[in-house]
Parts: C-alpha cells; structure tokens; sequence
C-alpha cells in the first residue's frame, strides 16, 4: 500500500473511497435498506447496523455535506487528493473548463427511500448565488443541482409480498413491476383542473375561490403557480381539509366503495384515492398531500428506467432504490413534509423560483443508450442535457462475465451493487491491466482520467456496477 504522501504526490489510477452515509427520517429501516447492505464495504468498519434506525443516502464526491474519503487511508478526504493534484485526477480537460472549482463536477449516490422526501425544487445557479451571498449557513454552495434519478431496486410489490409490513394493500398504488414511485413536474394543467372541479377539500384549501375559479376557466401556467402557491402559503388553514379528504377516502375503502370513490371515477381517481391514503398516511394532515396527489404527476419506473429532474423543478421521491447523480450541490428549497418553521421560511422563495411546466409523465423520462465506450455491450448510459455527468449503468452474468471500457477525458467514481467484480484499469498506452481490485457489493471505486476499465464478474450469479463519469 502506498504512503499517504505518496499518493498525494503520485496518486493512483484505480482508488478505493469510502463513501458518506446518512439517516434521514425517509430512509428505509435497519437491513431492509440497500444503503445498510452496501455501508460495510462503501464505509467500512466504522459502520454498525442498528435495525431501529433509518439508512437513506451513501454519498461518493467532494461536496463537504458528506465528503468521500480515501478507503485506506481515512484521514485524507478525496478534495484533498484532488486539491494536490487537480490535474492528474480531475483531467486537463475538466481542470481547463472549470480552472475555479478543482473538485468533482457531479455528486453520485444511492437512495433507499421508505417515506415521501420532503416536497422541493433545488434552485438554479443565478439563485444559488444569490442564496449562498445571502445566507451561506443554509445555502452552502452556489451551485445548480439538475439531477437523475435511476430506479435500481427489485418491484417495490415484490418487497411488500416478503414483508407484509413494508405497506399495506390498501396503500399500494405501484404497477406490478415498479421498482420506484415518486412525484416529479405537474400534471398536464387540464388534468390538475379535473381533480379541483373533483375534490372540494382541495379547492377549499387553496382558500381563494376566485382564483380557482380563474384558473379553472382557463387554466394556464401563471395561474397554476398563483394556486399551488396558496395551497402552500396556508399549511395550517389547509390541514383541517387534508385530514378530511383522508378520512372520506378512507371510509369509502372501509365499505366497500374503493379508495377512488371520493375523487371521481377511473384508474385516475382510484390511483389518486389511494395515494391519499399512502402519503396521509406517512405526514398526517400535511398540505403536501393535496400539492403531490393532485398537482404533480405520479411516476413509476421500472428497474434500469430514469427521470431528470431539471433546477427549479417541483419533485418528491416517494419509495423505492435508486441510484442519483447531480451536479455537486447540497441547495435545497423545501414546501412540504419538513418541519413548518423550515417551511413558512423557504415557501416564498420557493414559489418565486418554481418551474411551472406542466407535462405528462414521460416529459420527465431519460432514456437509456448504448454506451459508445463499451467494449463488451453490457453498459448503458443516461446522458441528461447538461454538462457535469454521464451516469453508466453495467450488468454482468454467468453467461457475459466481462465488460471493458475505454479512456475517459474525465474522473469516474462507481460503486459495486450485486456480485463480486474485478475491478482493473489500464491505462491509454497499455494492453494489459496495470491496478486491480476485487469488489464485494458496496465497494466505491475513484478511476483517474485516461484509464480504460475492465470489469470481470469472479463471484455470483449476477453483477452491476454504477459509474458517475465525466468526459465520456
């Protein structure tokens, strides 16, 4: 093993990290959370499972909210690394585009999601900066945070056909193959002004009936953002409503009549009845509720599918294992199911900023290519359009073993999540493999520009491997 010094000085081409946990409130409890199954390797043996406690998030970057580590040698964060040696880690390339921020371009992680994240828009750059100017305790950096999100989890009915306890029937809204749920954008704004003219709790809540009026008349963005910002604004007047609506649902199921009884008629009402009930459930009496079920657009992905969620774009993730990637930020706005005091502070800002386009679903979705790099056909890449990332996506097998990839300009940070895998890197001039590790599930692995990668599955049935690239 190499010196700490050294490898400041001289660092090499394949790095083992330790990655950044965390345990907020919506993270999946004790083993039942894939970031829990993965913290023995990514964080190592500082991590000690309690069953009793939430595991949401593993973080592989530089942002200083939770900082990747050197894995052997704990002491030196990855920045630190970087920071010495900007050139040889991060690529002349990336240092020349961005000779001011000598750190990773993107924050990679997995989710584990149990319970609704809290509702919320990340702010783009010109307001980052000028949130960071005003208040750096709370806006740590002044950067944008577009993001992706990769469903990469088992069907969510599946987890709830092994543990009755992880959701209730009656409070299960997903397809049969949906590894994750969430809310992303608004719905189209003819169907948001179907469930207004539906759902008297709803309209009541806004508190102004001359602005749904308008809005149902002629529905139009500007309104919408007039309505969702009065559903927002009143928490407190709004919550008698929210517990309404929740109990009239619920009563509808008790008898008989279906949890879409009290919306109106169709798999629309029926999904949105028992989301009511899934989310009423989880933050009781929060207006969240009515702006998620009513305003937003429910998206179910199966395993491999995506979404990009652009700056200022209203979303909350609601259940499921995914894999996140965005620009390195940590600024969040938050609306709804968050404490009120964080709330009533952010709520202002947040509506001034919010995007109000209001699309169906599938304006949302990022779809999979091939990856032009792959040698071996078994890597698929997500290319949102911005600059910062490329999140790749391989799977192996007993059948296809081997997967290779050629140089990247930029740095590449990937975490093993099924399997064994030989992890090698050769560099640009060379045949042969010149580092190596073998990776358990959890292993986070930092590769230097102008490496080729090799990945060998040595152990299981099944492999997968995620990188966060940048120059690919």
């Amino acid at each position: 093993m190499a010196s700490p010094g050294s490898i400041l000085v001289s660092p090499p081409n394949l790095i083992r990290l330790k990655a950044a946990p965390n345990n907020y409130e919506w993270g999946k409890i004790g083993r039942a959370s894939l970031v829990s199954q993965l913290a023995p390797n990514a964080v190592g043996p500082d991590f000690k499972l309690d069953e009793s406690k939430p595991y949401s998030e593993l973080w592989m970057g530089t942002h200083p909210h939770g900082p990747a580590h050197l894995f052997d040698s704990p002491s030196i964060p990855l920045q630190r690394l970087i920071t010495a040696s900007p050139t040889p880690t991060l690529g002349g390339l990336l240092v020349e585009k961005w000779p001011q921020s000598q750190q990773l371009p993107f924050l990679f992680k997995i989710l584990s999601i149990q319970k609704a994240l809290p509702l919320q828009i990340h702010p783009d750059k010109r307001l980052a900066e000028e949130l960071h100017a005003e208040d750096p305790a709370a806006f740590a950096d002044d950067n944008h945070k577009p993001e992706i999100a990769v469903a990469i989890g088992p069907p969510l009915r599946t987890l709830r056909d092994r543990d009755p306890g992880a959701g209730a029937a009656l409070v299960c809204a997903e397809d049969q193959d949906a590894a994750f749920t969430g809310f992303v954008g608004f719905r189209p704004l003819a169907a948001i002004r179907t469930f207004l003219l539906a759902v008297p709790e709803l309209w009541r809540a806004v508190g102004d009936d001359a602005l749904v009026d308008s809005f149902i008349t002629i529905p139009s963005p500007a309104l919408l953002r007039r309505v969702f910002g009065a559903l927002l604004t009143r928490p407190d007047g709004a919550e008698a409503e929210v517990r309404a609506l929740y109990k009239r649902v619920r009563e509808n199921v008790v008898v008989g009549r279906g949890a879409g009884a009290a919306i109106g008629r169709g798999e629309d009402a029926e999904e949105a009845g028992r989301l009511v009930l899934k989310v009423g459930e989880q933050y009781p009496g929060d207006v969240g509720m009515l702006a998620c079920v009513f305003c937003m657009n429910y998206v179910k992905l199966k395993k491999g599918e995506a979404v990009y969620i652009g700056a200022d774009e209203v979303h909350a993730y609601l259940e499921g294992d995914i894999v996140e990637c965005m620009a390195t930020s940590d600024n969040v706005l938050n609306a709804g199911f968050v404490d009120p005091a964080e709330r009533r502070a952010q709520v202002p800002t947040f509506i001034r900023a919010l995007s109000c386009t209001a699309r169906p679903a599938s304006h949302w979705a990022l779809p999979a290519e091939p990856y032009a790099h792959s040698r071996g056909d078994r890597t698929r890449a997500y290319r949102p359009p911005l600059e910062e990332f490329v999140v790749l996506g391989t799977t192996l097998s007993a059948a296809v073993r081997e997967e290779r990839f050629g140089p990247a300009r930029g740095p590449m940070v990937g975490i093993v999540v099924k399997g064994t895998v030989r992890v090698a890197t050769n560099a640009q001039a060379k045949e042969e493999d010149d580092e190596e590790m073998r990776a358990a599930p959890g292993t986070v692995v930092f590769v230097r520009p102008g490496n080729g990668v090799q990945m060998e599955l040595v152990e299981g049935e099944e492999g997968e491997v995620w990188w966060a690239a940048w120059g690919v």
